[in-house]
């Protein structure tokens, strides 16, 4: 399952390297692309993550919010 988010607050390819490293950290998420312009992620997961677990993540990497755009089902 993919789906994609848009990111705010991430500035420099460091803010998208904390992002993306948070992101992976949780136990479901198979691949992370972070993207800086547009402030954007694509993950892909094994299972439905709820968006509020998302946020918490990036919250401990810096002052990121995230929010679901679209989803695609593979």
């Amino acid at each position: 399952m993919k789906k994609a988010y848009e990111i705010s607050g991430m500035s420099c390819g460091g803010c998208v390297s904390s992002v993306k490293s948070a992101l992976l950290k949780h136990p479901d998420v198979k691949v992370a692309e972070v993207h800086l312009h547009p402030q954007s992620a694509e993950l892909t997961m094994n299972n439905p993550i709820d968006l509020s677990e998302l946020q918490a993540r990036i919250k401990k990497a810096g002052n990121y919010t995230i929010k679901e755009t679209s989803t695609t089902n593979l």
